[in-house]
């Protein structure tokens, strides 16, 4: 029977005091929904990108070869325990021109460069997106994006200009979605045109003229059970390649037997025109996802979400507390006269607690399934939308994450239930006759300011209340101003957060890589005319020889693998690459001594500083020791610097295999084009990365995490709005019997007005300035906590961004006194001024 009154009670008081209840639930909803959400988003999107691949039988090893692949090589690849499916693939990188008829006019752009591809039957299926699929070796199917660009449409012809090829002209009859190209920002190098593969397209393997396949991809068994990128798939896969690698060295020397035997003269092998040293040694590359740009973009999108997930509701989360504890307190603190009654009726101290346990368990539990709902449903589809522009995955799949709902609400309960019940035991010490009688108003003090009379006497009558207001209600005081505090620098790290991420790309291609061109050279061809014409062009300004590899680095336990680029001449590199020294406020150094130097996010990942060492380990296998001499400014992958010298005493002989170009003006895109076409006119160049290209890629990467945190600062405002109403309603219902007081004295409604909202500003201020400089602190530890092991972001916080995040906290103060104008003006004089004894 008295459970039951206590329950009646608790549901009365919800209606009683909506405003608190409504608070609560915000609060709740705000923290659950934006710690389910965020946090099931990183999941969500692995388990799309697994399903999708699965569905599609996608490959999780590839080999390639110098000398092609055989199906001997298939053949002993199907032995071997640990594979599943092994499939031959054949693809050339072409030339595709749009067959125009006679009205069309040409365009400017109409060539472009597409991965053709043999129609797959076991593994990397396609997905039709519309037509059909090829049946005849004269059709084909393309991207979307291709009809898109091209404005062409199904029926209409293509031209591809190879002998390799049975056909010259094929017929679009379909639009096709690959599991190799999900990424549309990455397509993957070329030797042909400016170096950028285009497009992809899919026609008959029968088109191919080629013996040889060109990869081989196999599946591995049980990896299909396992999500993608997670530690039980990668060591499937660790496993599988081990194994691949064991019949390596033989399938190598059996290919160039064959190809030896097959391809050269007999005659001439016999007269010694030709010998075994011209051809070149079969070399298998084998690869896994890992190794795809689009797919590592991909999961390094939902680390860094996942990250993002794991840091902001904490702030969340400590600011509930602290609002929930005020506001029950507050709660507790009117109902001082019914609490004692209780006790005095007989009621116990945790029967009475569960009226105040009910009243924000309720209020936490509907916030926090409200807040479920709308996180599981609104900020995945959200952040997925979002990446859309970067990745065509078919079907986005938004799974019910029972841990992160589940964990998010218990964090929520206990912070303000937990508030709760602290708030009302502090009262429940007390005996009925204490608690029956009203509480004593704090004695009224002189403060600070009254002893300094050329200040003090400066105030009007208002003025002097409100700041002894200040002073006299000190817990009020310090909550609001941590309240506000919180919230802008939840805005303010937001906001940093957003520069960090967009100046990165700034940073690296203007502070430390300063060339424009980055030209790879084929390992069988000289490359001396080459350079020979480039120094002599007038477009170029500065161009460096580099050895560029990637190679074993280890130390203290860590071990990563990174490029090392070593200079031929240390003068010319300093034309296209700064070495800023981070330790001596990016000071330029030079490349000199038997030093390594290393980029500062692989010095903070092998946990290194200045004259410790770093190991490599060579071809051989064998581990070579070498001192750490600066660590220098970066902020994309990971790098080691090597001179000449120490290069060849670790691994061996030195070989240029890159040329790095500064040009002297910055070209058109148009000119830009055509000097990339000119460079791969030459038999000695591979491939040609341009800066260009590289940074609007990485931008288009970054664009889309700022977006992601777009939503960070949103949430943040709404709590930022949330916390700030509820400090003001608390503040009037605590001091209401003052507010009816002035009005019965006749202040006017503006004067009352000003006596609650110049206290607002004040408090905004005050935690608005805290909370700028503890935002910057938050920034840096939000982005140490999100970093990739290959991206340094830049630790710094625009002037605009404390700009926008001061205005919003004092637009959202000027908002919430505006509410507070109508409320003042609800107040009933004669109610508020009752004696409750």
């Amino acid at each position: 029977m008295k459970n039951k009154t206590i329950i009646i009670s608790s549901f009365r008081n919800m209606t009683q005091s909506s405003k608190r209840f409504i608070s609560l639930l915000f609060m709740a909803l705000l923290g659950v929904g934006f710690y389910a959400g965020i946090s099931s988003t990183s999941q969500d999107m692995l388990s799309t990108l697994d399903t999708y691949l699965d569905q599609s039988n996608a490959h999780d090893l590839q080999i390639q070869s110098t000398l092609g692949l055989s199906k001997a090589d298939v053949a002993s690849l199907e032995k071997l325990s640990d594979i599943n499916s092994v499939q031959g693939v054949y693809t050339k990188d072409e030339l595709i021109e749009p067959v125009l008829n006679k009205a069309a006019t040409r365009q400017k752009d109409e060539t472009a460069i597409a991965k053709v591809i043999g129609m797959p039957d076991k593994l990397d299926k396609i997905s039709l997106a519309k037509g059909r699929l090829p049946k005849k070796n004269n059709e084909i199917v393309v991207e979307a994006a291709y009809l898109t660009k091209h404005k062409m449409k199904l029926g209409d012809s293509l031209k591809i200009t190879d002998s390799d090829l049975t056909n010259e002209t094929f017929k679009i009859v379909g639009t096709v979605k690959s599991p190799l190209y999900f990424s549309k920002v990455n397509r993957g190098t070329t030797s042909l045109g400016d170096g950028q593969i285009d497009y992809f397209m899919y026609v008959k393997p029968s088109v191919f003229q080629q013996d040889a396949y060109s990869a081989i991809t196999l599946t591995v068994k049980g990896a299909n059970q396992e999500i993608t990128s997670q530690t039980a798939y990668l060591d499937k896969i660790s496993v599988a390649k081990k194994e691949v690698e064991s019949i390596k060295e033989v399938q190598e020397k059996q290919r160039f037997e064959t190809v030896y035997a097959d391809y050269l003269n007999p005659t001439a092998v016999a007269s010694g025109l030709v010998k075994r040293d011209s051809l070149p040694p079969a070399k298998w590359y084998i690869t896994d996802r890992q190794d795809d740009t689009g797919y590592k973009d991909f999961i390094d999108a939902t680390k860094s979400i996942a990250k993002v997930g794991r840091v902001f509701p904490v702030v969340f989360y400590v600011i509930a507390v602290l609002i929930s504890l005020v506001s029950m307190a507050r709660m507790v603190e009117e109902d001082r006269s019914e609490i004692g009654t209780l006790k005095a009726l007989g009621f116990s101290n945790p029967a009475i607690a569960l009226k105040y346990g009910l009243f924000s368990l309720s209020a936490t539990l509907v916030g926090g399934i409200i807040g479920m709902f709308i996180g599981l449903n609104l900020i995945p589809n959200l952040i997925w939308n979002i990446y859309t522009s970067l990745f065509t995955i078919p079907k986005f799949i938004v799974l019910f994450q029972p841990v992160y709902c589940l964990t998010g609400l218990a964090i929520a309960l206990i912070c303000i239930c937990g508030g709760a019940l602290v708030a009302v035991y502090r009262e429940l010490i007390y005996t009925p006759s204490i608690l029956m009688r009203p509480k004593a108003p704090k004695a009224g003090k002189r403060i600070l300011l009254e002893y300094v009379p050329v200040i003090w006497n400066q105030f009007n009558f208002s003025n002097k209340i409100v700041m002894r207001n200040l002073f006299r209600y000190k817990t009020r005081a310090i909550v609001t101003i941590l309240g506000i505090a919180g919230c802008t620098a939840l805005i303010l790290a937001g906001f940093g957060l957003k520069d960090s991420i967009t100046d990165i790309v700034k940073y690296q291609y203007g502070n430390v890589f300063k060339y424009d061109k980055l030209v790879s050279l084929k390992a069988s061809r000289d490359e001396q005319p080459l350079l020979n014409e480039l120094s002599q062009n007038k477009e170029v300004a500065h161009m460096a020889n580099l050895s560029m590899a990637t190679k074993h680095v280890s130390s203290h336990g860590e071990a990563y693998d990174v490029t090392v680029i070593v200079p031929d001449n240390s003068q010319t590199f300093k034309q296209v690459i700064n070495l800023n020294d981070i330790n001596h406020n990016k000071k330029a150094i030079s490349l000199t001594g038997n030093q390594a130097i290393i980029s500062q996010k692989l010095a903070k990942l092998l946990k290194v500083q200045e004259k410790d060492s770093i190991t490599f380990k060579d071809s051989r296998d064998e581990t070579h020791e070498v001192k750490v001499g600066k660590i220098v400014e970066n902020y994309i992958q990971n790098y080691v610097y090597l001179s000449k010298a120490t290069s060849q005493a670790i691994f061996g002989g030195y070989d240029t295999n890159v040329v790095a170009i500064k040009l002297k003006d910055k070209l058109s895109t148009q000119a830009d084009h055509k000097f990339d076409a000119f460079l791969l006119t030459h038999q000695s160049v591979a491939s040609v990365i341009n800066s260009r290209t590289t940074v609007s890629m990485i931008n288009d990467t970054m664009t889309s995490l700022n977006l992601v945190v777009l939503i960070l600062i949103v949430s943040s405002a709404i709590l930022a709005f949330v916390v700030m109403y509820n400090l003001a309603t608390i503040n009037i219902s605590e001091r209401k019997r003052e507010i009816a007081t002035l009005k019965v004295l006749g202040f006017y409604d503006q004067e009352t007005d000003a006596y609650i909202t110049k206290e607002n500003m004040i408090f905004t201020m005050v935690g608005m300035i805290i909370g700028l400089v503890s935002g910057v602190y938050l920034c840096h530890f939000i982005i140490s906590t999100c970093e990739t092991d290959t991206l340094m972001f830049v630790r710094h916080v625009n002037t605009m961004s404390f700009i926008f995040a001061a205005s919003l906290t004092i637009s959202f103060t000027v908002i919430v006194n505006l509410i507070t104008h109508f409320s003042l003006k609800k107040i009933d004089m004669i109610d508020a001024l009752k004696n409750i004894e």
